[in-house]
């Protein structure tokens, strides 16, 4: 309760009444949100025979089937947090580089990981990082790692490391999976205050491979949180460092937006 009072001051105070009311009209709408996924969960850790068996049944090379079968599972267990219009063009990006060496950071409920194992190659090697209790939605429960493993499809190999990207020892565990690889795309959309991204970008895009793909997830500015959601202001900086193209169904939409890197290829 101390937490939130303490929130709620610092709210007022540094973005004003506007955005204190439109987070507070929120917060009941959230709670309840939030306790539905729980009882959803419950109901999944119960039945998580069943669960895998149907993940495992599901077939698709189709980028929209994939993802309203992701949205839609299970009552959104493995949903992804983002915007149709946006994923799916990324998803196309995505097939038709057809790669071999994927990762992302932040993986949370697990749809977008869902849609980048059910397209990529049968011989791909995908890696998840995601921070057990992270801010920003991360942290999915040990209970859930036969889940995601099942939605792999030939001889995939899927690495899930709850850990923070922002440790040494993750890199260097990265580093060991690749085995001397480089990536072939990299999905960003851990931490999303300026510092962490920046240090996620700084990290990880030495492993791309020239021509290869780094997406950033929330380039669009929120007004509601732009005091912690700040990938906006890395996306500004680094945008013009290569070609890059900007996925964003609604410039005023107020979160979310893919900004796309292809990596080592410069602007026309």
């Amino acid at each position: 309760m101390l937490r939130l009072v303490k929130k709620s001051i610092f709210v007022l105070k540094n973005y004003g009444l506007r955005v204190f009311l439109i987070k507070a009209i929120k917060w009941p709408i959230n709670r309840i949100n939030l306790l539905k996924q729980r009882l959803n969960e419950k109901k999944a850790k119960k039945n998580q025979n069943k669960v895998i068996e149907k993940l495992r049944e599901f077939k698709s090379e189709n980028p929209e089937e994939i993802f309203n079968f992701s949205w839609s599972f299970y009552s959104g267990l493995i949903r992804p947090m983002q915007i149709k219009e946006e994923f799916l063009e990324l998803l196309k990006i995505f097939q038709e580089l057809n790669p071999k060496y994927i990762m992302e950071i932040g993986t949370a409920n697990g749809g977008t990981l869902f849609c980048f194992c059910k397209l990529a190659r049968e011989d791909a090697t995908i890696i998840s990082v995601d921070l057990p209790e992270g801010p920003f939605g991360g942290g999915y429960p040990e209970w859930k790692i036969p889940i995601y493993q099942a939605f792999t499809k030939g001889n995939q190999k899927l690495f899930l490391l709850r850990k923070d990207s922002h440790a040494q020892e993750t890199l260097e565990e990265v580093k060991k999976i690749l085995d001397n690889n480089q990536l072939d795309f990299l999905f960003i959309d851990g931490d999303h205050t300026y510092e962490g991204v920046k240090k996620d970008f700084e990290m990880y895009s030495p492993l791309v491979r020239k021509g290869g793909i780094i997406a950033f997830h929330d380039i669009v500015y929120h007004f509601e949180a732009s005091y912690e959601v700040q990938v906006d202001k890395l996306w500004e900086n680094i945008k013009s460092l290569f070609k890059t193209k900007e996925l964003v169904f609604n410039p005023k939409q107020g979160w979310a937006g893919i900004g796309v890197m292809f990596y080592g290829t410069k602007h026309e």
